[in-house]
C-alpha cells in the first residue's frame, strides 16, 4: 500500500489509493452537520462517481459521503484480466479498511447495487442499512441471451444510436435533449468499451441471487417507474428474497432515479436509514436498560430456575406453545389448535391487521399503521390502532390468553404459525433458486403447480401491501410457467405446454 494522493476539490477529499493491486479514485465529502453516519456511495456500469446528481446535496446535510469509482471505470486504474464479484468486493473492503470506516450504510445503482448485496452478504457486520437502485438480480431473462442480444444489436446499431434510442430513455424520463440526457449520453460514450462490455457480462452471467438471503442488514429497494431495462415487478421478487427489505416504486422516474427525482430519492433514503437505526437504538437501549436492573434480572433467573424445575416434576402438564394454522392462499380461514375462529374477522380491521401479523410475524405499530392505514395521518392511526388491536386480542385467545403480544412499539404473533401462503412463498423462492439446467428445478415446478387448487390466488384482502405481494408472486409464477412451458415442448408434451403457456399469459398479461 502508498500513501494516497490527496487533493483539495471545493471543500472536499479527492483521493487516489493503491489498494489490491490497483489504484482507485474516490471522493470524501464531510458531513454539514455532527455526524457519525457514512453512506458509501457505488455506481452503476457505464457511471462513475461524478454522476449522482442533486442527491449528493440533500444526503450531505447528515451524512459522511464516500463516493467511490469502481477498478477500471472514471477515473480509477484499470488492470487487464477478468473482474468478478469477489474481486470488487475485495477492492472495497479494502479501501474502507485504508480509510478507517468501521461500519457504514452502503449504497448502490444497478450494477453497483449486484455488488453491494455481495459485500453485505459476505461482511454483513460492517454494513448498517443497504440501499439498492435499480438492480437486476432476478431477471426472467437468461444471462447469455441478455449479453448475445445486446452484442447484436450494439454491431447491427452501433453504440450512438442504442444510448439514443434505448439506452438514455430507459436512464431518466428527461428528453434526449435535455442536459441531464445529454450528461448521460456523453458519459456513456466516454467509457471504455472493453471494460463496460466485462462488467456487463458480469452483471448479467453471474446474478448474485443466493446471496440474497444471506443479507443482514435492513434493506431499501427503490425501482424507476417508467424503468423498461428492470422494470420494477422484477425488483419487486429481489426484494421478496432479502430477509428485511422494504420496496419503493419512485414515480416519474427511470432506472437513474436519483437524477430524475432526486428529492423523493433523498427523503426515502432518509427516512428508511433514520427508522432503522431508531429502531436498531431502541432495542439496544432495552437490553441494556434490563441489564442494568441487576435485582429484576437476578429475579428472572430464580423464576426460570423454578419453572424448570417444575416442569421436570410434571411433564404431562407442560404448557406448549399453541399451533395457529392460516389459510390464505386461495381464501381465509384460522384455526387455533384445532378450533377454527369463525366469526369476528371483518370488524376493526381484525383481518387485515391479522394477516399483516402472519406474513410479517413481528410488526412495529408503525409499520402496521404504514401498511394498513396508509391514507390516515400517524397520530390518528396510532390511536386508532390500539383499539384495534384490543380487539383483536380477544379474538385469538387460547387458555384465556391471548397469542397476540404487544409493547410500546413491537407486535407479535406468540404460537407456531403454519400457514399455506408462507410455504407457497418459500417453494416459489427455493424453485427460482434452482439451477435451469438440472431436473430438480422441473420437478419443483411441477409440484408447486400441482399444489394450486385455482388460479387465482390471496383473494380476501385488498390492502395494498397485500395487492402488491400478490403481484410480485404471479409474477413469478408466470416466470415459471414461462420457463416450465419451454420444457415441456423440448420434451415433446405439446398438451402440457399449451397450458403452461396459458398460465404463463394468466399471470403475467397486463390486464390481469
Amino acid at each position: 500500500m502508498i500513501e494516497p494522493n490527496i487533493v483539495w476539490k471545493g471543500g472536499d477529499w479527492v483521493s487516489f489509493a493503491h489498494v489490491n493491486g490497483v489504484s482507485l479514485y474516490y471522493e470524501l465529502i464531510p458531513s454539514a452537520r455532527s455526524s457519525d453516519e457514512t453512506i458509501v456511495f457505488l455506481h452503476g456500469n457505464g457511471f462513475n462517481s461524478s454522476r449522482w446528481g442533486h442527491i449528493i446535496d440533500g444526503l450531505k446535510e447528515d451524512y459522511h459521503l464516500l463516493l467511490v469509482d469502481l477498478r477500471g471505470c472514471g477515473q480509477s486504474e484499470s488492470i487487464p484480466g477478468e473482474v468478478s464479484w469477489d474481486l470488487y468486493t475485495d477492492d472495497l473492503y479494502a479501501l474502507i479498511e485504508h480509510l478507517n470506516i468501521e461500519a457504514f450504510h452502503l449504497l448502490g445503482h444497478s450494477f453497483g447495487g449486484s455488488l453491494a448485496v455481495c459485500f453485505a452478504a459476505r461482511y454483513p457486520n460492517l454494513v448498517k442499512c443497504l440501499v439498492l437502485i435499480s438492480i437486476n438480480v432476478l431477471f426472467p431473462e437468461d444471462g447469455n441471451v441478455v449479453v448475445e442480444n445486446y452484442i447484436a444489436l450494439v454491431e447491427k446499431y452501433g453504440i450512438p444510436y442504442i444510448l439514443q434510442n434505448f439506452l438514455v430513455p430507459s436512464l431518466t424520463v428527461f428528453a434526449f435533449e435535455h442536459e441531464e440526457a445529454q450528461h448521460l449520453y456523453n458519459m456513456y460514450l466516454n467509457v471504455s468499451a472493453e471494460m463496460y462490455a466485462k462488467m456487463f457480462k458480469l452483471q448479467n452471467q453471474q446474478r448474485p441471487i443466493n446471496e440474497l438471503a444471506a443479507i443482514q442488514s435492513p434493506t431499501l429497494l427503490l425501482a424507476g417507474e417508467c424503468d423498461t431495462v428492470y422494470p420494477p415487478s422484477f425488483q419487486n421478487m429481489t426484494s421478496g428474497l432479502i430477509p428485511h427489505s422494504t420496496f419503493y416504486v419512485v414515480p416519474n422516474a427511470g432506472n437513474a432515479v436519483f437524477i430524475d427525482q432526486p428529492a423523493v430519492t433523498v427523503q426515502w433514503i432518509k427516512s428508511f436509514i433514520q427508522r432503522e437505526m431508531h429502531t436498531q437504538a431502541g432495542a439496544r437501549i432495552t437490553y441494556q436498560s434490563e441489564n442494568m436492573n441487576s435485582i429484576q434480572h437476578f429475579m428472572n433467573s430464580i423464576q426460570h430456575l423454578k419453572d424448570s424445575f417444575l416442569q421436570t416434576i410434571f411433564i404431562s402438564k407442560r404448557n406448549t406453545e399453541p399451533v395457529l394454522k392460516v389459510e390464505l392462499l386461495h381464501g381465509f380461514r384460522v384455526t387455533l389448535n384445532g378450533r377454527e375462529i369463525l366469526d369476528g374477522w371483518n370488524k376493526r380491521y381484525a383481518k387485515n391487521i391479522f394477516a399483516h401479523l402472519v406474513v410479517q410475524p413481528s410488526s412495529t405499530r408503525e409499520d402496521l399503521c404504514d401498511a394498513v392505514f396508509p391514507m390516515v395521518p400517524l397520530p390518528t392511526a396510532l390511536k386508532n390502532l390500539k383499539v384495534y388491536i384490543n380487539y383483536l386480542k380477544k379474538l385469538v385467545t387460547y387458555h384465556q390468553d391471548s397469542i397476540l403480544k404487544t409493547d410500546r412499539q413491537n407486535l407479535y404473533l406468540q404460537c407456531n404459525i403454519e400457514c399455506d401462503l408462507l410455504d407457497f412463498f418459500d417453494h416459489i423462492r427455493r424453485t427460482m433458486l434452482l439451477d435451469d439446467n438440472g431436473g430438480a428445478k422441473y420437478d419443483s415446478c411441477e409440484r408447486l403447480f400441482a399444489s394450486m387448487r385455482q388460479k387465482e390466488i390471496m383473494p380476501e384482502i385488498f390492502d395494498q401491501w397485500f395487492i402488491e405481494k400478490k403481484a410480485s408472486t404471479e409474477l413469478r409464477l408466470g416466470v415459471l410457467a414461462a420457463w416450465m412451458s419451454e420444457q415441456e415442448e423440448k420434451r415433446n408434451n405439446c398438451l402440457k405446454a399449451s397450458e403452461y403457456k396459458k398460465l404463463a399469459n394468466y399471470y403475467l398479461s397486463e390486464d390481469e
